[in-house]
């Protein structure tokens, strides 16, 4: 299982980002709701709250996608999605999550709100890191160090709380997603370059999908911004051709087989739809997502984030 056929449109510049779209190959029609669109019910576990640790439940009629990354607010503490998570309609199971507020652990707060944030790109490269090479601190103190260095960066929130950082930014921002440029018929995915090298390649399995975490994928994007040195922020706009082979690299990677060997048994069934996690890391590229499988169709992916880990944002924490 590969990614589709990438295609790479021409770039825009939002401050020191430069966002490309990117279209791939596939049918582009799934049946999954995502972001605000899908009714997901986040809770702390009836058996006791725990930080990594969290239920959802699917209160909607279709299956539906939580992304990595995704911000859930509220409940004891606020958590982030450690991977992608496909749930089937009035499906309930528990997910791992990571903390991104570390000074808060509110007892009796059970309920989280869903609202299509996303964590900004600092945070969100932790979860696809390799733990075992990076020394003996584990991925949840990394995500708090990752946080606190918005801390340092934009003055202290009461709680080293991620989302204080995210609506302080948006009350008082240098930069718009609604400068954003707006997606393109068809469009599945962005890459996204600061520094004049590439970052991050999002791409889902339909325009839709796409669609629905765009602007939140930016405005998470303009929070990393203020964690750059000056000679990255005013470096330029990345060249066409660095995005180009970023998308012939992330489409060179192998996922494997959907349902052979070891990855049958991570396969989770949702009705007529499965899903299963997927990872792959060649040299500087890692990434993570999910794919799914339909009856009568092949496998494909609905949604993938791949990293250049070689990224001076990726050594920031």
């Amino acid at each position: 299982m590969r990614v589709q056929q990438l295609h790479v449109g021409a770039g825009s510049t939002l401050g020191p980002l430069t966002i490309f779209p990117v279209w791939t190959a596939g049918p582009g029609q799934l049946g999954i709701s995502t972001g605000t669109h899908a009714d997901i019910a986040v809770t702390e576990l009836a058996s006791g709250a725990q930080v990594g640790k969290l239920t959802v439940t699917n209160n909607g009629p279709r299956p539906a996608l939580l992304l990595e990354g995704e911000l859930l607010e509220g409940g004891q503490q606020h958590r982030t999605c450690a991977s992608d998570v496909v749930l089937g309609a009035g499906e309930t199971r528990e997910i791992d999550t990571y903390c991104v507020e570390a000074g808060r652990w509110q007892a009796g707060e059970s309920s989280h709100r869903r609202q299509g944030r996303r964590a900004p790109l600092n945070v969100r490269a932790e979860l696809v890191s390799r733990s075992e090479e990076r020394g003996g601190a584990g991925r949840q103190d990394r995500i708090w160090e990752r946080v606190r260095r918005f801390d340092a960066a934009r003055g202290p929130s009461a709680t080293s709380s991620l989302l204080d950082h995210l609506d302080a930014h948006q009350a008082n921002r240098r930069f718009d997603a609604a400068d954003s440029p707006e997606p393109l018929e068809g469009q599945r995915g962005v890459v996204i370059g600061l520094g004049r090298q590439p970052l991050l390649l999002e791409v889902f399995g339909t325009h839709t999908l796409f669609r629905r975490h765009y602007r939140q994928l930016v405005e998470s994007a303009l929070l990393d911004v203020e964690l750059l040195p000056l000679n990255l922020v005013v470096a330029g706009a990345m060249p066409g051709q660095s995005a180009r082979d970023f998308a012939a690299a992330v489409q060179s990677l192998s996922f494997g087989t959907f349902d052979d060997g070891l990855a049958a048994v991570e396969i989770r069934q949702h009705g007529s739809l499965r899903s299963r996690n997927v990872g792959e890391r060649t040299g500087a590229l890692e990434a993570a997502g999910i794919a799914v499988a339909l009856p009568h169709r092949q496998p494909e992916l609905a949604h993938l984030s791949s990293w250049n880990t070689h990224h001076p944002l990726m050594e920031i924490a």
